[in-house]
């Protein structure tokens, strides 16, 4: 391979490498999103319904329970798949260089993850966030010319 030839194939490589970030993010995104609302105890709904996946800012939002309820339980899942919509739905619209944030701004989403519910062990935040982290560990990056 001459010096042109490798010039050409690093272009490659660079022109594809945005959109290919852009699309681990994604997936990174959701992989989180949805364990961290899967794992949140579960009592009324609105704890699930509240983890908000917003574009480079918090959302500041917090919205009614999808299907309201008393004593739903972990199994729940109205309100999961209400709120993973919503995150696949912006996460889907990100662009290359947009950070994904995801919050919950219900005034006791601190003591739920402090372990005041049965139903979740304390941090159950941080170990669904780890748990997330685990399952992608393995996406590979296609540059055009291979994956790394």
């Amino acid at each position: 391979m001459n010096l042109s030839q490798f010039s050409k194939r690093m272009t490659i490589h660079a022109d594809n490498l945005p959109g290919e970030v852009n699309r681990v993010m994604k997936r990174v995104g959701l992989a989180v999103h949805q364990t961290i609302v899967l794992a949140t105890p579960v009592d009324t709904g609105a704890a699930r319904s509240n983890w908000r996946v917003n574009l480079n800012a918090p959302s500041g939002d917090v919205v009614q329970p999808y299907s309201p309820g008393r004593k739903l339980g972990l199994g729940e899942s109205s309100n999961a798949q209400g709120a993973i919509t919503h995150g696949q739905n912006v996460i889907g619209r990100r662009k290359p260089s947009q950070d994904i944030v995801i919050d919950n701004n219900l005034g006791y989403i601190g003591d739920l993850n402090s372990g005041t519910s049965a139903q979740a062990p304390a941090m159950f935040v941080e170990t669904a966030i780890d748990t997330a982290s685990h399952a992608i560990q393995n996406i590979r990056i296609d540059t055009g010319k291979g994956f790394v």
